[in-house]
């Protein structure tokens, strides 16, 4: 098994370049809760094992900060956030090279579900903010794929990360 993966994440849909960073911050928040620990050589940890965030499309990437590697394309996961129809746009771009997964943006009104005070906090603390809808929604989809990939100790078999995904899609703590 591979201990380390390359998370691609893709923001679909309008103002690319603030909602890829936005949602990269979530992302990198949430992959450095569980596994953490100092001295890093990964952007951190999901499912116990190490992960490197590329953001894509590069074009979009000018705002996105924080990342130690410099991971190369495809990605053997690509995390797709959007609404539709960029979304499934965006999955079908990238679906023979890797397992994409899609993540639906999180409704509006995301911020007052039981337990969202926890991540705010905790989120404001690391950035200096609050946490706009995207920020969230990559913090939703780098806890499901946390969920995901830990019984797998990987991203494969494909077909087993994809069912382990769709068995996230709700009831996860914040």
């Amino acid at each position: 098994m591979a201990h380390s993966f390359t998370a691609a994440l893709i923001v679909a849909g309008d103002n690319r370049e603030a909602s890829l960073a936005e949602a990269v911050r979530g992302f990198l928040l949430a992959a450095d809760e569980r596994d953490g620990h100092a001295n890093e050589t990964s952007d951190g940890h999901l499912g116990g094992v190490d992960v490197h965030v590329l953001p894509l499309p590069r074009d979009a990437a000018a705002l996105v900060e924080g990342l130690i590697g410099k991971p190369t394309e495809p990605g053997d996961v690509v995390v797709v956030l959007g609404t539709e129809p960029a979304a499934s746009e965006a999955v079908r771009k990238y679906q023979s090279n890797s397992t994409v997964l899609l993540q639906v943006v999180l409704p509006v009104g995301w911020d007052s579900d039981v337990g969202t005070d926890s991540f705010v906090a905790r989120y404001r603390l690391a950035y200096g903010t609050a946490p706009g809808l995207m920020a969230a929604t990559g913090y939703h989809a780098a806890r499901r794929l946390d969920v995901a990939i830990r019984p797998l100790d990987g991203v494969i078999p494909r077909a087993a990360l994809e069912d382990a995904w769709r068995s996230t899609e709700s009831g996860l703590p914040w």
